[in-house]
């Protein structure tokens, strides 16, 4: 059994030799889509929670039920952000 010092201390040394951001990484910033582009974006993205949804219901391993469950989050929260984006771009149905 290892001692909590020496556990945190591993951590931190981890950390400290990270190597710093660069100034062009953190300048970096998401691609400015035009509407047309958010309309496919937002498509093709209830296509991927049909297609896991489908996928979701075939599934029997309890594995992989678990990796539709955490893909499926992971699209919303691609849709959440697109929609986001497209309110923004003044966009206001998209079917």
């Amino acid at each position: 059994m290892k001692e909590r010092g020496v556990h945190t201390m591993g951590l931190a040394l981890l950390f400290a030799k990270s190597a710093p951001v660069s100034s062009e990484l953190a300048a970096l910033k998401p691609p400015c889509r035009g509407p047309q582009q958010l309309e496919q974006d937002l498509r093709d993205c209830m296509a991927d929670m049909r297609q896991n949804q489908l996928l979701f219901d075939m599934e029997t391993e309890p594995e992989l039920i678990d990796q539709r469950i955490y893909e499926y989050q992971a699209i919303q929260s691609r849709y959440r952000y697109l929609q986001r984006q497209a309110r923004a771009a003044g966009l206001r149905a998209i079917l």
